[in-house]
Formats: structure tokens, sequence, C-alpha cells
């Protein structure tokens, strides 16, 4: 890439925002607060295969002693349950970390610090109301009060202190209800204690969201199912509370607490939840650093509809693709890299496939279209029903550096010139080592790029500068890196001679709608056949996964 480009990348990334560092000691360490009453806690009958955990990426700060598990108050320990006290389960808490680090960069480690009474009102967290509250508590609660010296709620603040030492406070779950059912002034309760909790640890509602999960539901003969509508209007109280869904987490018999597997699910809940948030609340940051006015013409809008609800389950039919890591060396950074690799159901070195690369943006990584988006999951479904051509779907790095991790700021100069060194990246390293390990068709007419936001600038750039490598190109809510038009299709006969599909889409909650018009009036007027989506989304997962659905049933057809 010449030194005009690159300045034009930079310049224009500059402009999305300014980040301010994290002054924790480890801003790569992410903790998380737990608080609520008992599915919190975790109920007792702990299955002894959870006892085993072991990955020190996933760590709880005792907030009381543990003698028979031989743990100290305030200090840390790898994250096998019970992470409350030690009678406790399994809880929420336990697979919310254990999801957090499959889906966050490998540098990242998740702490907890869980402090939840079994039965107890939301008042026991409001230190006004508390101490009437604790003394009128009945006698088989008041040793669990006095486990936190009487107060958990200051307990929780102290030990939330001490993790600020350590690393960045970046959320805080609240399951509890159970004890409030039909109390409409429970949403108002809850807002008291999280606002007293921004202020007592000095923290920002934004950075800092609050996940509350739902009680056990109804089909699960959950005592207090009822709740949950209360529950649902939080984020009207709390515009950053958001409710992780217990739908399909199997209950006891009690109609009050979770099975084993109920707690699993309800935390992997948590964790999409949270994710979802800190998603869309950088994107939300990105517009506003951005900020102009969206303008639609009478051509921006959808040309296909949603896709189904389940489009990103399972698939029904159990056909499943394999999801592998695939390492390669690379001449630009010098390095050993890695990529996803998707390989469709039924694959086998007997038969060539096509393959589509798929770019992440500014602030992910190859698991962003893994995790986040689920993009595997929609190729699953479209090639299970017969939607799709069976493909090779590469998921890699589009930040081209010897340290490609997420950096603390992804807008930094560095980072930003290391998605146009990608391009060489690619088309030198990973296109030939994909194509030497995997069974591929090696030809432009079966070799598709596409990308989200930073990535989609990078389909643009890459794929319509290189048509003799790739002719089957879209691009997703493209970010500013997106090089103008005039630059990528100078000649536009060439350009329509060797495309198959150029498929350009946006959001039009989007702020950055602005590069994709820009592209889709210069190929309209110079009569380069594409296909131009403008759903009603933001620059957000839904968005993403929604085009990467209407794109793949197109590629690599005749």
């Amino acid at each position: 890439m010449n030194l005009i480009r690159l300045r034009f990348l930079i310049t224009a990334l500059l402009a999305l925002a300014a980040f301010s560092r994290a002054s924790a000691q480890d801003p790569d360490f992410h903790i998380f607060l737990c608080f609520g009453q008992s599915n919190m806690e975790g109920y007792p009958g702990l299955p002894a295969e959870e006892k085993t955990f072991d990955d020190p990426r996933f760590q709880v700060l005792a907030a009381v002693d543990f003698p028979a598990l031989g743990r100290k108050q305030g200090e840390w320990y790898t994250a096998a349950p019970p992470l409350c006290r030690s009678h406790c389960g399994l809880s929420p808490a336990d697979y919310f970390g254990r999801t957090l680090i499959t889906e966050l960069p490998p540098q990242i480690r998740v702490g907890v610090v869980s402090v939840a009474v079994g039965g107890c009102k939301i008042e026991l967290f409001d230190e006004a109301r508390r101490p009437a509250y604790a003394e009128s508590a009945p006698e088989w609660m008041k040793p669990w009060i006095a486990a936190y010296d009487g107060s958990p709620y200051l307990r929780l603040v102290a030990m939330a202190r001490q993790a600020q030492r350590d690393g960045v406070i970046k959320g805080i779950l609240l399951h509890q209800g159970e004890s409030d059912t039909g109390d409409p002034s429970w949403p108002a309760q809850v807002k008291t204690v999280y606002e007293n909790l921004l202020h007592d640890l000095d923290l920002n509602a934004e950075d800092v969201p609050l996940i509350a999960g739902e009680l056990m539901a109804a089909d699960q003969g959950g005592k207090c199912a009822s709740m949950n509508p209360i529950i649902a209007t939080l984020p009207d109280v709390i515009p950053t509370a958001r409710v992780a869904s217990s739908a399909d987490c199997t209950g006891l018999p009690d109609g009050l607490h979770f099975t084993p597997e109920g707690y699993r699910l309800l935390g992997r809940r948590y964790a999409e939840t949270y994710l979802r948030y800190t998603a869309d609340q950088g994107a939300a940051r990105a517009r506003a650093n951005f900020a102009r006015k969206i303008e639609l013409a009478a051509d921006d809008v959808r040309l296909f509809p949603e896709p189904p609800a389940d489009y990103r389950d399972l698939p029904a039919s159990g056909l499943r693709g394999t999801l592998e890591k695939f390492t390669y060396e690379s001449g630009v950074t010098g390095t050993t890299r890695e990529a996803n690799v998707y390989l469709p159901p039924g694959y086998t070195p007997d038969k060539a496939y096509p393959v589509v690369y798929i770019l992440h943006g500014i602030g992910g990584d190859p698991n962003e279209w893994t995790g986040y988006v689920k993009g595997h999951l929609i190729l699953d479904n479209l090639i299970a029903a017969g939607k799709a051509v069976p493909m090779i779907a590469v998921f890699p790095n589009g930040r081209a550096m010897a340290d490609d991790r997420i950096p603390e700021n992804p807008f930094n100069p560095t980072a930003i010139a290391a998605f146009a060194a990608f391009e060489g990246d690619l088309l030198d390293s990973l296109i030939p080592a994909i194509e030497a390990h995997y069974s591929c068709l090696t030809d432009a007419n079966h070799r598709a790029l596409a990308g989200l936001s930073m990535g989609g600038g990078q389909t643009f750039n890459f794929g319509l500068t290189h048509l003799d490598t790739f002719t089957w190109i879209a691009a997703f809510s493209a970010a500013p890196n997106t090089q103008p038009p005039e630059e990528l299709v100078p000649d536009p006969a060439a350009t329509r001679a060797k495309l198959n599909l150029l498929y350009i889409s946006c959001g039009n909650q989007d702020a950055l709608i602005n590069f994709s018009q820009r592209a889709h009036r210069y190929l309209q007027a110079h009569d380069v056949p594409h296909l131009w989506n403008v759903d009603d989304h933001g620059h957000n997962g839904d968005t993403w996964g929604s085009n990467l659905y209407h794109f793949a049933q197109r590629a690599f057809q005749p």
C-alpha cells in the first residue's frame, strides 16, 4: 500500500475515537462483581467434575475465608467452584467466566468477586435500609449475613477496591428477586444499589454494565417466574442494564434453584449478554466520535428480509461443520500467525471446495466472527438446508503485526498500519498456506473475500484491486479505511468483466454508512453491477450476521 493511502487510513481512523488508558495495574485483567441471593451463591450439590476446573485465566477473589478449600479472604485463586462460600455450589458466575475466557483474546484474564446471601431481599444490599432488614431477618439467614461482618454490601465494596489494585472492573452481575417477587419497586431498588456501587468504586456506568438474570422460567416450574416481567423492565430504569434469559435453563423440583446444567446455560447467557453489550457500546462510541447526520437516499433500502430467528442456532438437522485453529508463517510479520478455519459438514480431502476469507473489525480478532457473530453456525444452517454451497471459511487476524493481539487502544497508528499491511500477509502468506493444507479450489472464481467494519474496508481495498484473486466480494458496514471508489475501480469495464458478485451492505442506523453509500453511488453511476442492502440495524452483529446469511447463499453459485 502506498504512503498516501496509508496516511489517509490513519487520519480517517484516528478521527473515530480517542481512548483513555486504564490506570489499573493490569488492564488485561477484567473483573466482575457478583451479588444476589441463593442462585448467585450457587445451590449446594456440586458435581464432582466441576471441582477439577484449573484454567488460571479465570480467577476468584475470596470474599470470605474458605477453610474447607484452604482459601483466605482477599486472595486470588483459580476459579474452581464454589466461588461464594464453602458450602455453596455451581452458580451463573462459573460459566460466565469460563465462557468469557474462550471468547476473549488469550491475553485477557477474568476475575470474579462473589457476595451473596440466600433468601435475602434486595434491601440487604442497600446500606440505608440494611440495618433494619438484617435485624428482622430470619434466624437461619443471620449467620450468612454475619459472614460478611453484618454488611454484604460493604464487604463487596471492600473486595472490589482490593480487586481494582489488580485489574479493571468491567461489569456487575446480579441474580436476585425470588424474595421480592411481585414488587414493582424492585428495579428502582436495584438502581439504588447499582448507583451506590458506581459511586463508591468511582466507576463509569457505560463502562460497567449491570447484567441481571431472569429467575427460573414458568415452563421449568419456576415458582417466582412472575417476577421475570418486572426484571425485564430493568433496562428502562437503568440504561446500562441488560437481562440474561433463563429460557430452557432446567430447574430443580423446588421451583427456585437451577440444576447444574441450568446454571451452566444461564452462565453462558450472562456472558453472551455482556459481550453483546460491550460490542454495541463500542460501536456506539465509534458512532458518537464520528458524529454526523445520517442522510438516506430513496434507494438506501432493504433488499433482503431479516433471516429466520434461529439462523444462528445449532442446525436442527445435526449437520455440523468443524472449526479449528490454523497456523502459518507470515512473510510480513516474520512470525507464526493463527486463523480460525471452518470446514463444512462432510469435508473430505477427496473433494475440492471454494474458500471465503472473512475479516473482522478494528477492535476484533479471529474470534469476532465465530464468537460474537457466530458466522460458522450461519454457514452450518445454510449448508445443512441446501441453501449454500459447501465452502471453507477462513477467519484470519487482519492486524498484521508481530504482536497481533487486540491492543489497549486499537486506534493507535501502529495498529491501524497493521490492517493495511495485512494485504501482503493475506495474498502472499495466508492464501498459499491454506491452499497447501486444505483441499481447495484455487482459482479466482472460487475465492471470496468478506469483512465487517474495518474488515469491510479491507475487503473493498484488497478485493477490488485484486480481481485476479477474488471475484466474490462482500463489504459489511465498511469503515473509514475504505479507499475512494475511483481509486478502487478506475476502469469500471474491467471490473464488470471480472466480478462474479459485489455485495455491499450497511444499517440505516450506522453513522458510518456514508462510506458504503459513496461506493454504491460510484458503482451505480458507472454501471458496475452490485447488490446494495440497507437494513434497519446499527454497527453491530445483527447486521453482520444477517448479511453474511444473504451473501453466503449467493457466493459460488452459477
